[in-house]
């Protein structure tokens, strides 16, 4: 099977850091603060000052390579993927930030948390053609409007919405998504195949 993977609040624990950048700079949000939506409307942070902190971000050497694992994803469920023989692709469309590429940086952070000596990264914000393009058979990530991409692209193609607290509460109107709370029940809905 060909598995397709976001990184950030999938794996990897980008709300945190934004949050705590955030804080650092402008005093708020409070510690352990997540965003309600895909604004972060409730960070009381004016679209400039996100700039600020995307700024920071940006500017910062290798800032991909610094985020924590996100909670409910561990080295095991990755491992017992790659034993199942699956192929494993991280497909991200995060931003340029000084230091390595995106691509060298997201795979040292997977080498160093995940132990994938050479994991294939893929940086592209277009996720539906890059999906039917490499026909992946599943896929998990936390942005709806990445999954419903996929299945457009792909039908075929199992796809998964991660729970985060940006999309819990977002309508999904008329195309409902299933969830999974974290990437482990991800990788337990993969095993039960």
């Amino acid at each position: 099977m060909r598995i397709g993977i976001d990184l950030d609040d999938v794996l990897a624990d980008f709300i945190s850091e934004f949050a705590e950048i955030a804080y650092d700079i402008y005093g708020r949000p409070q510690p352990e603060t997540k965003p309600v939506d895909w604004e972060w409307s409730n960070f009381g942070l004016s679209k400039e000052e996100q700039g600020v902190v995307w700024d920071r971000i940006i500017n910062t050497f290798n800032f991909w390579e610094k985020l924590m694992v996100e909670p409910g994803a561990d080295r095991i469920s990755m491992v017992r993927l790659l034993q199942d023989g699956h192929d494993l692709v991280f497909i991200t469309a995060r931003a340029k930030t000084s230091g390595y590429t995106v691509q060298e940086q997201s795979a040292r952070w997977l080498n160093k948390n995940f132990g994938i000596s050479y994991p294939t990264v893929i940086v592209d914000t277009n996720k539906g053609p890059l999906a039917a393009a490499l026909k992946l058979d599943y896929f998990v990530d936390d942005r709806p409007k990445n999954c419903w991409e996929i299945q457009d692209a792909v039908p075929t193609c199992k796809v998964f919405l991660k729970n985060s607290s940006h999309n819990v509460n977002q309508d999904l109107g008329y195309r409902p998504l299933e969830r999974v709370k974290d990437f482990n029940e991800f990788v337990n809905k993969v095993k039960v195949v």
